[in-house]
């Protein structure tokens, strides 16, 4: 395979052939990895205490289960040989989605997490001040 190919229509658009070998494994192991590490992000957020690791672990968990289970859609369309389904088109629309989704999660939590953080103390200041429901 040319670098070439990759700038043609004809490659993105066009049935590939099934993987074989170690390239098959390959791309199912891929997929299941990700599966599975979503997985055990749900079981480590449900052992967090703090609400914000929670909501961080929560999102990471459903991109990662949910990267995986498309992918695992994807091969499965590939290897047998749906027309439409199968073409690598899509395979680059998952990468831009797994990377777009990713990067949002990382922008949550290096930018809103501490304005959320910032909030909820000022509030707990002001709160303490406020006449409650006692």
């Amino acid at each position: 395979m040319s670098i070439k190919n990759l700038f043609g229509w004809y490659y993105w658009f066009h049935q590939p052939y099934i993987a074989h070998g170690w390239v098959f494994w390959v791309w199912l192991g891929g997929f299941v990895v990700l599966i599975i590490i979503g997985v055990v992000t749900m079981v480590v957020r449900r052992q967090r205490t703090e609400k914000w690791h929670r909501s961080v672990l929560r999102r990471a968990a459903a991109l990662m289960a949910t990267m995986g289970f498309l992918g695992l859609v994807w091969f499965f369309f590939r290897q047998e040989r749906v027309a439409f389904l199968a073409w690598r088109f899509w395979l680059l629309a998952w990468g831009v989605g797994f990377v777009v989704w990713g990067v949002k999660i990382i922008l949550y939590a290096r930018r809103r997490l501490p304005q959320l953080k910032l909030q909820q103390t000022e509030w707990q200041l002001k709160e303490k001040y406020l006449p409650g429901r006692n």
